[in-house]
């Protein structure tokens, strides 16, 4: 098993961050980022969010001075998985200023709610986001994977091993239900990055451990507006047992700065949160909070 990148596991959200305006400019006409073009450039960082076949150009960097469009580069922390091993995972691409669509305000509030935790020190980010389109999702998962990069971080993406690998992810998590032989392909995919998977019960941290799963999310802990339909509270003592399976567990579920130390002290490897990072107006204080468990 690899060892964990953090204690705390930052799970990305859009949908629950508030939407910023999409006229600001940079007295121009403005710039793409404020039209809602989610590859926005991180602060200082000008490399290429773009997927291998598209287009190169500039990107516009959301720095405290204001957008701007920046040249772009070549920048990737890990090689894609076909220049390691000379194959590409069968998934559409295209050029990000066409066949995407137009980009939703939320897709930058999300990039500059990342910008901000990992300002403040969050050094690990699941990419979650289920709900989008396979491309569109593409394209923001990597600009969100750069800005991680830039800051030392590393960057999980949710659901798709093919996709992590492509992408140059630190890693991959599966959903629950994951069988064996998803875990095996998620490994051979990625045979340095982690590979965690969604556990909603101690028997299936059991199985992802089992399996060869480097760590687990255990699901909900506490009660959770995030995931209402959950079903009950395991309750730290769930930590407990599950953590008789030799398995890294992550709590998840309404993990507030409160419950992190009764996590930690149940015995938790870390711990996941989506809603208090994502909903708060302001989360710096909230992060620095967790962060000391």
């Amino acid at each position: 098993m690899r060892p964990l990148p953090s204690w705390l596991l930052v799970v990305t959200d859009r949908a629950s961050v508030a939407p910023v305006a999409h006229d600001a400019g940079n007295g121009d006409g403005g710039c793409p980022a404020s039209k809602g073009n989610p590859l926005a450039r991180p602060p200082g960082q000008h490399g290429s969010p773009h997927l291998p076949g598209e287009g190169q150009g500039e990107l516009c960097d959301l720095s405290e001075e204001g957008p701007h469009l920046t040249p772009t580069l070549s920048f990737q922390k890990r090689k894609p998985v076909e220049a390691r091993s000379g194959h590409r995972p069968d998934f559409a691409t295209g050029n990000a200023n066409d066949g995407f669509g137009k980009f939703e305000s939320r897709n930058i509030a999300l990039l500059a709610r990342i910008d901000t935790l990992l300002a403040e020190g969050a050094r690990w980010v699941w990419f979650r986001e289920r709900d989008m389109a396979p491309e569109p999702r593409a394209v923001l998962a990597r600009a969100v994977l750069e800005r991680t990069h830039t800051r030392g971080a590393a960057f999980t993406l949710g659901g798709d091993a093919a996709l992590a690998a492509h992408l140059g992810a630190d890693g991959v998590h599966l959903p629950g239900g994951t069988p064996p032989a998803g875990i095996e392909e998620a490994r051979r995919l990625l045979p340095d990055g982690l590979v965690g998977v969604s556990a909603h019960s101690v028997a299936e941290v059991a199985a992802a451990a089992r399996y060869g799963a480097d760590y687990a999310t255990l699901s909900p802990i506490f009660a959770t507006a995030s995931k209402p339909g959950y079903g009950p509270a395991l309750g730290p003592e769930a930590i407990a047992a599950a953590c008789v399976h030799g398995l890294p567990v992550l709590a998840l579920g309404g993990i507030t700065p409160a419950t992190a130390s009764v996590c930690r002290a149940a015995g938790a490897a870390g711990i996941a949160v989506m809603g208090d990072l994502m909903r708060s107006p302001d989360p710096a204080p909230t992060l620095r909070a967790l962060l000391s468990g």
